[in-house]
Protein backbone atom coordinates (compact mmCIF):
# COMPACT_ATOMS: atom_id res chain seq x y z
CA UNK A 1 0.00 0.00 0.00
CA UNK A 2 2.67 2.47 -1.03
CA UNK A 3 1.26 3.53 -4.40
CA UNK A 4 1.03 7.24 -5.13
CA UNK A 5 -2.12 7.04 -7.24
CA UNK A 6 -5.67 6.81 -5.96
CA UNK A 7 -7.01 3.29 -5.83
CA UNK A 8 -9.62 1.04 -4.22
CA UNK A 9 -9.20 -2.52 -3.03
CA UNK A 10 -10.94 -5.07 -0.83
CA UNK A 11 -9.48 -7.39 1.77
CA UNK A 12 -10.63 -9.58 4.65
CA UNK A 13 -9.28 -9.42 8.18
CA UNK A 14 -9.87 -11.65 11.19
CA UNK A 15 -10.55 -9.57 14.28
CA UNK A 16 -11.70 -10.89 17.65
CA UNK A 17 -12.99 -14.08 16.07
CA UNK A 18 -14.96 -12.15 13.44
CA UNK A 19 -14.17 -11.89 9.74
CA UNK A 20 -14.33 -8.28 8.57
CA UNK A 21 -14.51 -7.14 4.96
CA UNK A 22 -12.56 -3.95 4.34
CA UNK A 23 -13.13 -1.63 1.39
CA UNK A 24 -9.97 0.46 1.25
CA UNK A 25 -9.82 3.73 -0.67
CA UNK A 26 -6.44 5.47 -1.00
CA UNK A 27 -6.73 9.17 -1.79
CA UNK A 28 -5.28 12.59 -1.12
CA UNK A 29 -5.88 13.00 2.60
CA UNK A 30 -3.80 13.40 5.75
CA UNK A 31 -5.32 10.87 8.11
CA UNK A 32 -6.92 7.44 8.21
CA UNK A 33 -10.66 7.18 8.72
CA UNK A 34 -12.96 4.21 9.08
CA UNK A 35 -16.71 3.79 9.06
CA UNK A 36 -18.84 0.65 9.26
CA UNK A 37 -21.66 0.58 6.74
CA UNK A 38 -25.09 -0.89 7.44
CA UNK A 39 -24.11 -4.17 5.77
CA UNK A 40 -21.14 -4.62 8.12
CA UNK A 41 -18.49 -3.71 5.54
CA UNK A 42 -15.75 -1.40 6.84
CA UNK A 43 -15.20 1.65 4.64
CA UNK A 44 -11.56 2.62 5.22
CA UNK A 45 -10.09 5.83 3.77
CA UNK A 46 -6.29 6.12 3.83
CA UNK A 47 -3.67 8.63 2.59
CA UNK A 48 -1.80 7.87 -0.61
CA UNK A 49 1.37 5.91 0.10
CA UNK A 50 0.23 4.71 3.52
CA UNK A 51 2.08 1.42 4.23
CA UNK A 52 0.05 -1.71 4.90
CA UNK A 53 1.42 -2.25 8.40
CA UNK A 54 0.13 1.20 9.43
CA UNK A 55 -3.30 0.45 7.96
CA UNK A 56 -3.57 -2.87 9.79
CA UNK A 57 -2.34 -1.33 13.05
CA UNK A 58 -4.95 1.43 12.70
CA UNK A 59 -7.75 -1.11 12.22
CA UNK A 60 -6.59 -3.19 15.19
CA UNK A 61 -6.50 -0.10 17.42
CA UNK A 62 -10.21 0.23 16.71
CA UNK A 63 -10.96 -3.46 17.32
CA UNK A 64 -13.30 -2.90 20.28
CA UNK A 65 -15.31 -0.24 18.42
CA UNK A 66 -15.61 -2.41 15.29
CA UNK A 67 -16.72 -5.48 17.21
CA UNK A 68 -19.29 -3.43 19.13
CA UNK A 69 -20.64 -2.02 15.85
CA UNK A 70 -20.93 -5.56 14.47
CA UNK A 71 -22.86 -6.60 17.56
CA UNK A 72 -25.25 -3.65 17.24
CA UNK A 73 -25.79 -4.33 13.52
CA UNK A 74 -26.46 -8.01 14.21
CA UNK A 75 -29.04 -7.15 16.87
CA UNK A 76 -30.68 -4.63 14.54
CA UNK A 77 -30.91 -7.15 11.71
CA UNK A 78 -32.45 -9.69 14.09
CA UNK A 79 -35.07 -7.15 15.18
CA UNK A 80 -35.88 -6.26 11.58
CA UNK A 81 -36.67 -9.89 10.87
CA UNK A 82 -39.40 -9.95 13.52
CA UNK A 83 -40.66 -6.37 14.04
CA UNK A 84 -40.30 -2.73 13.03
CA UNK A 85 -40.54 0.39 15.16
CA UNK A 86 -43.38 2.79 14.28
CA UNK A 87 -44.03 5.95 16.35
CA UNK A 88 -41.99 4.49 19.21
CA UNK A 89 -43.87 1.15 19.28
CA UNK A 90 -42.74 -2.25 18.07
CA UNK A 91 -45.06 -3.74 15.43
CA UNK A 92 -44.44 -7.48 15.03
CA UNK A 93 -44.12 -8.90 11.51
CA UNK A 94 -46.41 -11.85 10.84
CA UNK A 95 -46.86 -14.06 7.80
CA UNK A 96 -50.18 -13.38 6.09
CA UNK A 97 -52.39 -16.38 5.47
CA UNK A 98 -54.18 -14.32 2.79
CA UNK A 99 -50.85 -13.65 1.04
CA UNK A 100 -51.29 -9.86 1.22
CA UNK A 101 -49.53 -6.92 2.85
CA UNK A 102 -51.59 -5.34 5.63
CA UNK A 103 -50.77 -3.02 8.53
CA UNK A 104 -52.95 -2.86 11.65
CA UNK A 105 -52.53 -1.12 15.00
CA UNK A 106 -51.06 -4.31 16.44
CA UNK A 107 -48.91 -5.87 13.73
CA UNK A 108 -47.81 -5.99 10.09
CA UNK A 109 -48.93 -8.89 7.89
CA UNK A 110 -46.51 -9.87 5.13
CA UNK A 111 -46.94 -12.45 2.34
CA UNK A 112 -44.69 -15.43 3.15
CA UNK A 113 -43.65 -15.69 -0.52
CA UNK A 114 -42.02 -12.24 -0.52
CA UNK A 115 -38.27 -11.75 -0.55
CA UNK A 116 -36.61 -9.51 2.05
CA UNK A 117 -36.29 -6.70 -0.52
CA UNK A 118 -40.00 -6.94 -1.47
CA UNK A 119 -40.98 -6.79 2.18
CA UNK A 120 -38.71 -3.81 2.87
CA UNK A 121 -40.04 -1.90 -0.14
CA UNK A 122 -43.64 -2.42 0.96
CA UNK A 123 -42.83 -1.29 4.50
CA UNK A 124 -40.93 1.77 3.22
CA UNK A 125 -43.77 2.73 0.87
CA UNK A 126 -46.28 2.45 3.71
CA UNK A 127 -44.03 4.42 6.08
CA UNK A 128 -43.53 7.14 3.47
CA UNK A 129 -47.31 7.58 3.09
CA UNK A 130 -47.71 7.78 6.86
CA UNK A 131 -44.74 10.12 7.18
CA UNK A 132 -46.07 12.62 4.65
CA UNK A 133 -49.30 12.99 6.64
CA UNK A 134 -47.55 13.05 10.03
CA UNK A 135 -44.75 15.45 9.13
CA UNK A 136 -47.02 17.81 7.21
CA UNK A 137 -49.42 17.96 10.14
CA UNK A 138 -46.60 18.93 12.51
CA UNK A 139 -45.25 21.58 10.13
CA UNK A 140 -48.72 23.11 9.76
CA UNK A 141 -49.23 23.06 13.52
CA UNK A 142 -45.99 24.97 14.16
CA UNK A 143 -46.01 27.22 11.12
CA UNK A 144 -47.92 30.16 12.76
CA UNK A 145 -44.94 30.61 15.14
CA UNK A 146 -42.41 30.69 12.29
CA UNK A 147 -44.27 32.45 9.47
CA UNK A 148 -42.69 35.77 10.51
CA UNK A 149 -39.26 34.45 9.51
CA UNK A 150 -40.09 33.38 5.94
CA UNK A 151 -42.27 34.61 3.10
CA UNK A 152 -43.52 31.07 2.46
CA UNK A 153 -43.73 27.77 4.26
CA UNK A 154 -40.92 25.36 3.29
CA UNK A 155 -41.91 22.43 1.10
CA UNK A 156 -41.64 18.99 2.67
CA UNK A 157 -39.31 16.40 1.20
CA UNK A 158 -38.98 12.94 2.78
CA UNK A 159 -35.64 11.23 2.37
CA UNK A 160 -33.63 8.31 3.65
CA UNK A 161 -30.66 9.94 5.36
CA UNK A 162 -27.85 8.10 7.13
CA UNK A 163 -26.29 10.85 9.22
CA UNK A 164 -29.03 13.36 10.08
CA UNK A 165 -32.67 13.46 11.06
CA UNK A 166 -33.49 16.52 9.01
CA UNK A 167 -32.20 19.62 7.23
CA UNK A 168 -33.48 22.96 5.99
CA UNK A 169 -32.55 24.03 2.48
CA UNK A 170 -32.04 27.67 1.53
CA UNK A 171 -33.93 26.76 -1.65
CA UNK A 172 -37.13 26.43 0.39
CA UNK A 173 -37.28 22.77 1.38
CA UNK A 174 -37.51 21.08 4.76
CA UNK A 175 -35.98 17.62 4.42
CA UNK A 176 -37.05 15.05 7.00
CA UNK A 177 -35.69 11.54 7.41
CA UNK A 178 -38.10 8.67 6.76
CA UNK A 179 -36.61 7.02 9.87
CA UNK A 180 -38.29 9.69 12.02
CA UNK A 181 -41.42 7.55 11.72
CA UNK A 182 -39.77 5.12 14.13
CA UNK A 183 -39.69 7.73 16.89
CA UNK A 184 -42.31 8.79 19.44
CA UNK A 185 -44.19 11.91 18.40
CA UNK A 186 -42.42 14.19 20.87
CA UNK A 187 -39.08 13.34 19.23
CA UNK A 188 -40.49 13.81 15.71
CA UNK A 189 -41.71 17.19 16.91
CA UNK A 190 -38.25 18.04 18.24
CA UNK A 191 -36.70 17.53 14.79
CA UNK A 192 -39.44 19.48 12.99
CA UNK A 193 -39.12 22.44 15.37
CA UNK A 194 -35.32 22.26 15.17
CA UNK A 195 -35.41 22.63 11.39
CA UNK A 196 -38.03 25.40 11.47
CA UNK A 197 -35.85 27.33 13.92
CA UNK A 198 -33.22 27.45 11.17
CA UNK A 199 -35.53 29.78 9.28
CA UNK A 200 -34.33 32.49 11.67
CA UNK A 201 -30.94 31.10 12.78
CA UNK A 202 -29.01 29.02 10.29
CA UNK A 203 -26.44 28.03 12.92
CA UNK A 204 -26.73 26.48 16.38
CA UNK A 205 -25.58 29.53 18.32
CA UNK A 206 -27.18 31.29 21.30
CA UNK A 207 -30.01 32.76 19.21
CA UNK A 208 -30.96 29.33 17.89
CA UNK A 209 -30.87 27.78 21.35
CA UNK A 210 -32.98 30.60 22.79
CA UNK A 211 -35.61 30.11 20.09
CA UNK A 212 -35.65 26.36 20.71
CA UNK A 213 -36.20 27.01 24.43
CA UNK A 214 -39.00 29.43 23.62
CA UNK A 215 -40.73 26.81 21.46
CA UNK A 216 -39.89 23.65 23.42
CA UNK A 217 -38.68 24.37 26.97
CA UNK A 218 -37.69 20.70 27.40
CA UNK A 219 -35.84 20.41 24.07
CA UNK A 220 -32.54 19.44 25.71
CA UNK A 221 -34.16 16.48 27.47
CA UNK A 222 -35.81 15.45 24.22
CA UNK A 223 -32.45 15.73 22.46
CA UNK A 224 -30.88 13.34 24.96
CA UNK A 225 -33.73 10.87 24.41
CA UNK A 226 -33.22 11.20 20.64
CA UNK A 227 -29.52 10.37 20.96
CA UNK A 228 -30.33 7.29 23.02
CA UNK A 229 -32.90 6.07 20.48
CA UNK A 230 -30.50 6.77 17.60
CA UNK A 231 -27.93 4.41 19.10
CA UNK A 232 -30.63 1.73 19.43
CA UNK A 233 -32.07 2.20 15.94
Amino acid sequence: MTARKSYRKEMSLELGGESLRLEISAMKRKSLRLHMKDDGVVDLRIPLGCPQHEVLAFVRRHENWLLERLRVLSERQSRLQTAIMVRGRQLPLQESALDEFLVTDQQIWVPPSWTASQRQKAIDDWLRTQARTEYQRMIERWWPQFAQYSSQRPLLRIKKMKTRWGSLSQRGYINLNLALMQLPQELMELVVVHELCHLKHFDHGPGFRALMTQCLPDWRQREQALKQMASYL
